[in-house]
């Protein structure tokens, strides 16, 4: 049950970047990433409402709060941003794929965590496929700002893997975590629903994309991936949730038609064994 519950949540995120090419590709991607925000953060305390007697008492600190707030709003602009410049399939094995080499420098900067030699070889392995996926059709076509903004995005989202893991092992609830966490970055991103008319959320396209982003990959997939972690240990997960990058691969190229090499794949498959290997080796 948990390595489907994980499963079903890396089929939820890999949604996401075809979702917004395909319901709102005209749409800017700080306005859909803050409507994204703010319609899933409504779902994940709808949820955590049901779930309010396993609430318990302990809650994160405001300080952690805060700082799990901008890593979750940091993650959402810039990972839609660089979608919109350099493509879905590469914005997500590159967001993906960073997201253990930052989580390995913040939690020794925050906690003193010191990484393992093998951590090193597994971060060279996996910078090595971004590298590739990124310049599978060629030295000309490489977006550099594209692949920046998916790499912040990384860091964005292991900013809020190794702070909000502090309170989860002092026994917070993992829902409720999640969803103050991302009324935060809600509320941080507000204003950039402005950056574009917010009209195109009446839309039909606009609203059922927002809904499905708020909903699925959102509210359902983070509600999906926190039970499933409840019941298997973090490297099985590690390797079920590579699903995701396969998942937006296969949607990249089969809905929007995303022109895809032999070295795309080659490099997709180096980022995951790259993951795969640091996720195994770690204790």
């Amino acid at each position: 049950m948990g390595i489907l519950a994980v499963l079903g949540s890396a089929l939820c995120f890999g949604t996401t970047g075809t979702t917004q090419q395909l319901g709102v590709p005209d749409i800017s991607p700080l306005a859909v990433g803050a409507a994204r925000l703010l319609c899933g953060s409504l779902f994940l305390f709808a949820f955590a409402y049901i779930q309010r007697s396993q609430r318990g008492s302990i809650r994160m600190s405001r300080r952690d709060l805060l700082i799990c707030g901008f890593g979750v709003a940091g993650y959402q602009l810039t990972f839609f941003s660089a979608v919109h410049i350099t493509g879905i399939a590469i914005s997500t094995v590159t967001a993906l794929g960073s997201v253990p080499t930052f989580s390995a420098i913040v939690a020794y900067l925050v906690m003193g965590e010191k990484p393992s030699k093998s951590w090193y070889l597994g971060t060279s392995v996996t910078i090595l496929g971004i590298i590739l996926v990124g310049t599978a059709n060629g030295i000309a076509e490489f977006k550099p700002l594209g692949i920046l903004l998916a790499a912040i995005a990384g860091f964005g989202f292991a900013v809020f893997n190794v702070v909000s893991r502090k309170s989860l092992a002092a026994g917070a609830q993992d829902i409720w975590l999640t969803a103050t966490s991302f009324g935060v970055a809600a509320l941080i991103t507000v204003p950039f629903l402005f950056a574009q008319n917010p009209e195109w959320i009446l839309t039909t396209k606009g609203g059922l994309s927002v809904l499905w982003l708020g909903l699925v990959p959102t509210a359902i997939g983070y509600f999906l991936f926190t039970s499933g972690l409840k019941k298997i240990d973090s490297s099985t997960a590690a390797t079920v949730v590579l699903a995701e990058p396969a998942t937006a691969t296969i949607l990249a190229a089969v809905v929007i038609g995303e022109s895809l090499v032999l070295q795309s794949y080659l490099g997709i498959a180096i980022v995951a064994a790259g993951i795969l290997y640091i996720s195994r080796a770690k204790p």
